[in-house]
């Protein structure tokens, strides 16, 4: 017997089985495998979700959190202060490029609320005001970032986006959030 007339009778066999016994299902054994893709893929899921769910409140601070919202306005607050840090920070720039001299020019340091605030510096948040900027506001041309100064304290700069770097995490939350938000938008 060749192996196609084999593999033929047993379709032919289960094709009867199922058909004399309607809603039969055949015990599927997993491999170890597949039960850990399954998690995977459930942990990937349930990170997303989070981080859109996170980012929601930054994107429609108000309409997510509710007109009363405490914490909508603090957020709302905190993207006004970000925003005025990025024109100042572009006006002085252009104000440079303007200068007929490369020997004399401005060296901003800019101070802003937002160098305090332990979520925005040394927690994972700011990440969220980032993507508002670079998507909501259009300012794709600088990234927002903190470093920690001599003191101890910490203070916003400015990079290009081109020479900017993301650790991998912030990189999974901004590349979650263009897909989801503002899919095709670079």
């Amino acid at each position: 017997m060749k192996l196609s007339d084999a593999v033929s009778n047993f379709s032919n066999k289960m094709e009867r089985f199922f058909q004399a016994y309607p809603g039969a299902d055949l015990e599927r054994r997993t491999s170890p495998d597949s039960v850990a893709q399954k998690k995977l893929a459930q942990a990937d899921f349930a990170f997303k979700k989070s981080v859109a769910e996170t980012y929601k409140k930054y994107r429609f601070p108000y309409k997510t959190l509710g007109e009363d919202s405490v914490e909508a306005g603090i957020i709302s607050h905190d993207e006004d202060q970000l925003l005025a840090a990025y024109n100042l920070f572009k006006a002085v720039t252009e104000a440079n490029e303007k200068s007929s001299t490369g020997e004399t020019f401005l060296k901003p340091q800019i101070i802003t609320s937002l160098s305090s605030q332990d979520q925005y510096t040394v927690g994972e948040n700011f990440i969220y005001l980032q993507v508002w900027l670079y998507f909501e506001q259009k300012a794709k041309d600088f990234c927002p970032s903190f470093e920690s100064s001599a003191d101890g304290n910490f203070k916003i700069i400015f990079t290009p986006v081109k020479n900017f770097k993301r650790n991998h995490r912030e990189s999974e939350i901004f590349a979650t959030l263009a897909s989801v938000f503002y899919p095709g938008e670079k």
